[in-house]
């Protein structure tokens, strides 16, 4: 089985991209949950610091590698377009309301508690 060159350098390409994005998620698995952030006001604006348990910062933040699919298809898919619906519009009277008749209803009734004895 004689295979080119470029398909041995383009086989060679995806085993390494592979190994790359493999431990690219296993650090973002084992990465440092954040357990609060320090806003600090600086010359530049508000910044926002995550920091650990003792208050150390923790680095920049990595995104989960199990949701980070799932927010990709969500800017995939297209905005709804909403439009007036079009067509004419009526007014639709009601009916008068016919009062039913029927059986009066039936008068409570006291009655003792049960006798045990």
């Amino acid at each position: 089985m004689n295979r080119s060159p470029a398909s041995i350098m383009t086989t060679a390409l995806m085993v390494v991209i592979l190994a790359l994005t493999s431990l690219t998620m296993a650090v973002a698995r084992g990465h440092t949950y954040v357990a609060g952030e320090v806003v600090i006001c600086t010359g530049y604006g508000v910044t926002t610091i995550s920091v650990d348990e003792n208050g150390d910062p923790t680095g920049p933040v990595q995104l989960c590698p199990d949701m980070v699919l799932a927010m990709m298809s969500a800017l995939d898919t297209p905005a709804p377009s909403v439009s007036r619906p079009e067509g004419s519009t009526e007014v639709i009277a009601l009916a008068a309301i016919v009062s039913a008749h029927g059986l009066t209803a039936p008068a409570p009734r006291a009655r003792a508690p049960p006798f045990l004895g």
